[in-house]
């Protein structure tokens, strides 16, 4: 391909993908559709790009995407908040996950004949909200602020969810079959989150304390940046999972000041000798300002942006039976969402409309796409009908989601609900 007709092509997306931000956030419509269809515009439509080539290209993207994404999402993520305010939607986000995967089992292996391990994968691949697409849309709509903190905090709650689950179901899919046993999953399952948080947790603490030092660096946030990927690499190296400790040293870093007040406190308790204000200056725990922030924002924006529209890329449209498939999922997980709904709104006092956006304002999002992926990484023979099926969720619920928000939004609607 020409050069200056791949730049072309790169600045198109980027500019449109601004654009469709903006338009998100005016009018509730999910970018993730316009950039997906432009991806798509250039890929299977008019063949500018082949297929082939992108394809090798998609498990070192995904896991970049992955790193920058997830520590984005974990410096954004105030935990005291999240568990002070709204247990509530931590339920709501592990049931709407563990629902999916249960009801996506039942479905596939009674359907279709696939076996347990792969419906799970497949389930909880597709079992959570979207961040990217949920928070736009609850922030400008007329529902109660109880739906508001519920959508909201459990879209950021799944991200972690479901990429973890995910990439620990692989880690037990690509074991040996005469290794697959009870104890055999459970161990590679512990040792993976013991792994990963010890990394993750160690990791933000080093980072934080040399923070102190490059702070004020030009281009110290770069080498924060080079770190991230280093530890999500190392991670996975060494048996963890490098989306969860990246996660997780992101939700460290964001909430460090906690660490520093624990230790007051627990010397206040203790009795312990008075300190001095140098020693007090020194337990002061550093986290990330302000532009750090905004530099990592704008770079998940970026990898964001470029990733969908190759999703759009590599799509093909399917045949008739996985058309079939991915419609039957789609209604599959707004079947779980019901019931989730139904189950963490117990003793709490909504009105119809509320319950009526938990339920249908189901778009997914990033974590499908990457981790769809991702299984391009291990050579399964069903991952390209799963990239194929997370797809097809991603658009669906996309735009379920933007018509129940505009729907919401009609006084006429919402008069039926009255």
């Amino acid at each position: 391909m020409d050069p200056s007709l791949a730049l072309l092509i790169g600045a198109g997306i980027l500019i449109i993908g601004f654009i469709a931000d903006i338009v998100h956030e005016k009018f509730g419509i999910p970018d993730i559709l316009a950039l997906i269809f432009l991806g798509a515009l250039f890929g299977p439509i008019l063949h500018v790009l082949p297929r082939e080539p992108l394809m090798s290209l998609a498990p070192y993207f995904a896991a970049l995407t992955l790193a920058i994404v997830l520590f984005e999402s974990g410096i954004n993520f105030p935990l005291s908040r999240v568990f002070s305010e709204t247990p509530r939607a931590i339920l709501y986000a592990f049931l709407g996950v563990a629902l999916s995967a249960l009801f996506t089992v039942l479905i596939f292996t009674g359907i279709f004949s696939w076996s347990i391990i792969e419906s799970a994968l497949l389930g909880v691949m597709v079992g959570g909200t979207s961040s990217a697409v949920i928070i736009p849309m609850v922030s400008r709509m007329k529902i109660s602020s109880f739906a508001k903190n519920m959508l909201s905090i459990e879209s950021v709650i799944t991200d972690g969810i479901v990429i973890v689950i995910v990439m620990l179901l692989l880690r037990v899919i690509i074991l040996p079959e005469s290794a697959v046993a009870p104890e055999m999953i459970s161990r590679e399952i512990v040792g993976a989150l013991v792994i990963s948080g010890i990394i993750g947790v160690a990791s933000a603490f080093f980072i934080s304390k040399l923070l102190l030092y490059i702070r004020e660096r030009p281009y110290g946030d770069v080498l924060i940046l080079g770190l991230v990927i280093l530890i999500y690499a190392a991670s996975e190296q060494v048996g963890g999972s490098g989306a969860l400790t990246t996660f997780l040293l992101g939700i460290t870093l964001r909430n460090i000041a906690l660490f520093s007040s624990w230790k007051t406190a627990f010397r206040r308790v203790s009795k312990a000798p008075s300190v001095s204000l140098e020693e007090r200056s020194e337990d002061t725990l550093p986290s990330l300002r302000w532009y750090s922030k905004k530099f990592y924002a704008q770079l998940s924006f970026l990898m964001r942006t470029y990733f969908f529209a190759f999703l759009g890329m590599i799509f093909y449209v399917p045949d008739a039976a996985a058309f079939i498939m991915g419609l039957l999922l789609t209604v599959v997980l707004i079947f779980a969402r019901v019931f989730s709904t139904i189950v963490s709104c117990v003793k709490a006092t909504i009105s119809r409309i509320d319950e009526f956006s938990m339920i249908f304002l189901c778009g997914r999002g990033l974590a499908a796409a990457v981790l769809a992926s991702v299984l391009a990484t291990y050579n399964l023979a069903f991952a390209e009908l799963v990239e194929q099926l997370a797809t097809q969720v991603i658009i669906y619920t996309s735009i379920i989601s933007a018509v129940t928000a505009y729907a919401i939004g009609s006084p006429r609607f919402r008069k039926i609900f009255s």
